[in-house]
């Protein structure tokens, strides 16, 4: 995957769409927003998104601030 970063100011998480490439500010790894899923059984939050270095899914709350990165591009090799 390709990121090009531009001046990517904190937005709140809800705030960003399914697909968006983003950063988590507060330990800099790079994440997809996904649509929400739950596993009672593993965590009951659920997770909304899919770390992009090692693709574990992640949890989010909605009112979290994060770095959208609106510019990246998925190349497949």
């Amino acid at each position: 995957m390709k990121i090009t970063v531009a001046d990517n100011k904190p937005v709140l998480f809800e705030e960003i769409a399914e697909g968006t490439v983003f950063r988590d500010p507060t330990d800099n790894l790079y994440y997809i927003k996904t649509a929400s899923m739950a596993d009672e059984d593993i965590n009951p939050e659920g997770w909304n998104s899919l770390r992009l270095d090692n693709y574990g899914f992640a949890y989010f709350s909605p009112r979290y601030e994060v770095c959208p990165i609106y510019n990246a591009e998925l190349i497949i090799r």
